[in-house]
């Protein structure tokens, strides 16, 4: 990773690297911060194969950090902030981190975790340390950083002058990030990924210039965090091997989004769906010519057909460019697989990879416009579940030499060559009808139909098993308001009697303020279930 990032970089040392909070770092000032970095954790003893667990946000020390750890030949053992206590601390547990290097915000957790684990020595780093002067100042004397047993990061660093970086050769399917599922249908699977997995993105991107319109020095704006697969290798690793100016967002959520889009006015962002809904529900960015946003992205959780609709027509009323862009990946894939770009709206395979659908119940391989299990195969693939074999072998799979990965999702693929994405295999239910037959219930075809009521926010739907009846239909549903009326779920239930298969007729509606959410920000379909085992106590 950090040999293609200089490689892609020599001609631009003096150009914009990062902007934090209206502070740039050039390229070469970066070089020197990754040294730096790489000097202090040659200083704490970390070699080559070594992993170092980073429990990081969109900051430059992420950043710095990222790219040393790489150029020692050692792992980054990515931890996501929100996990909890017990969960980071087996993370760290299996990798047997000796270093974690933590911002303060997650500082108290990172202590509790690391206890009887093999952590040596922990590291804090401020949000401020590489803010402006005045915002850096109010925002120290807010925080506290400083705990027993903690090193500072600017104590950390000054153990490193003077030392001699330990460069070793770094081979291309070496192994360089453990990033985390996100855990929406299944415990969280550490994903062991190598240096050519994180430089395929990179170079897809780069080398797809005549369908994405990357200009040098364009501005892209970081809102999902590094330690998120798509945060890591498309927000920080692709976005600096493409020569963009990459605008570092400490603050993931949707809440501040608009403030920080009007801010910088980006040419580029990606994000979740949240964001994008943010955008258009600001009075203020509802009142701006989007002409400078080229591309808005969004990928995770599928969006309903409605929702694309409006933002498409939203960005297009605005005056953006290229209107809505979306795409289709995975952690084991180190983020995006498929993606629809600047001058084809349907979602296509970047160069070098394959996808194939295979018949779920006879596992054959269908043809085009034939729905089945997605498997996709490319250079990016992870190498294994970390220390986990078993689960390997559950989802990896060979033929012919190649190596492919089944996804778990439901899709297609057109006679056009478009893909898409239709469902997920794990979240088919199964119904049994009168005559005792048993019958596929499609939770994503039931959603789609639900979404399309105007007073339909957000919706999710998941089983409940009841016996000889298999799984009965429930259905969670957000409001746009209040005060929509007492008649919605009459609605939704003629809605549905129309549109629907009687076996996908949702047996229980529950109106919710909110669905739950994964630590990566996608829906939580797990505790969804777990509400629907028990709706009396729900």
């Amino acid at each position: 990773m950090y040999d293609y990032l200089t490689s892609c970089n020599v001609d631009r040392m003096d150009e914009a690297a990062l902007n934090y909070f209206g502070k740039k770092v050039t390229h070469r000032q970066m070089q020197e911060k990754i040294d730096a970095c790489a000097r202090a954790l040659t200083a704490y003893g970390v070699r080559a194969g070594d992993a170092v667990s980073l429990c990081v946000l969109a900051m430059p020390e992420a950043v710095y950090l990222l790219y040393a750890i790489n150029k020692i030949g050692a792992i980054a053992n990515m931890l996501v902030m929100n996990a909890t206590e017990a969960e980071i601390h087996e993370k760290l547990a299996v990798t047997e981190s000796k270093i974690v290097i933590t911002v303060d915000l997650a500082l108290e957790k990172i202590v509790q975790a690391s206890r009887e684990t093999s952590v040596k020595h922990i590291i804090g780093v401020s949000l401020a340390e590489s803010m402006p002067c005045v915002i850096g100042t109010l925002y120290k004397w807010k925080s506290k950083v400083k705990q027993e047993n903690c090193i500072l990061f600017s104590e950390f660093l000054k153990a490193g002058q003077g030392k001699k970086i330990d460069c070793q050769e770094i081979k291309a399917d070496a192994p360089a990030i453990i990033a985390y599922t996100g855990g929406t249908t299944g415990k969280a699977k550490g994903v062991l990924l190598s240096n050519r997995a994180a430089n395929t993105i990179a170079f897809q991107y780069k080398y797809a210039d005549k369908v994405l319109d990357f200009q040098n020095g364009e501005r892209f704006l970081d809102t999902i965090p590094p330690f998120l697969a798509y945060g890591l290798f498309l927000g920080v690793h692709m976005v600096l091997c493409v020569g963009l100016e990459n605008i570092l967002c400490p603050d993931p959520t949707a809440e501040h989004f608009p403030q920080q889009f009007l801010k910088y006015k980006p040419n580029h962002l990606s994000g979740g769906a949240l964001h994008i809904e943010a955008l258009m529900k600001n009075k203020k960015v509802q009142r701006t010519n989007l002409f400078f946003a080229k591309t808005i992205a969004y990928g995770g959780d599928g969006m309903n057909k409605s929702w694309e609709t409006d933002t498409f027509h939203f960005l297009k009323e605005h005056h953006a460019p290229y209107g809505l862009m979306n795409g289709y990946g995975m952690t084991e894939m180190a983020g995006p697989v498929c993606t629809s770009n600047h001058k084809f709206p349907a979602m296509l395979p970047f160069f070098c990879n394959n996808i194939k659908i295979l018949d779920i119940d006879t596992g054959e391989e269908l043809g085009y416009d034939q729905e089945g299990e997605i498997c996709v195969s490319g250079p990016s693939m992870m190498m294994e579940y970390y220390k986990n074999p078993e689960a390997t072998r559950e989802i990896i799979f060979e033929e012919n030499g190649t190596r492919w990965l089944r996804t778990g999702d439901l899709g297609h693929v057109t006679k056009e060559g478009y893909f898409r994405l239709t469902g997920r295999l794990k979240r088919i239910l199964w119904s049994i009808g009168a005559d005792k037959t048993p019958s596929r219930v499609y939770p994503m075809e039931i959603e789609n139909v639900l979404s399309r009521h105007s007073a339909v926010d957000k919706c999710a739907v998941v089983g409940r098993l009841n016996g000889e009846k298999g799984y009965l239909v429930i259905a969670y549903v957000t409001l746009k308001s209040k005060d929509t009326g007492d008649n919605v779920e009459k609605e939704l239930r003629q809605l549905c009697r129309q549109e629907l298969k009687e076996n996908s007729w949702p047996f229980e509606y529950h109106f919710v303020e909110k669905l739950p959410t994964t630590g990566a920000g996608k829906i939580d379909f797990r505790t969804l279930e777990k509400w629907a085992e028990n709706s009396d106590s729900f």
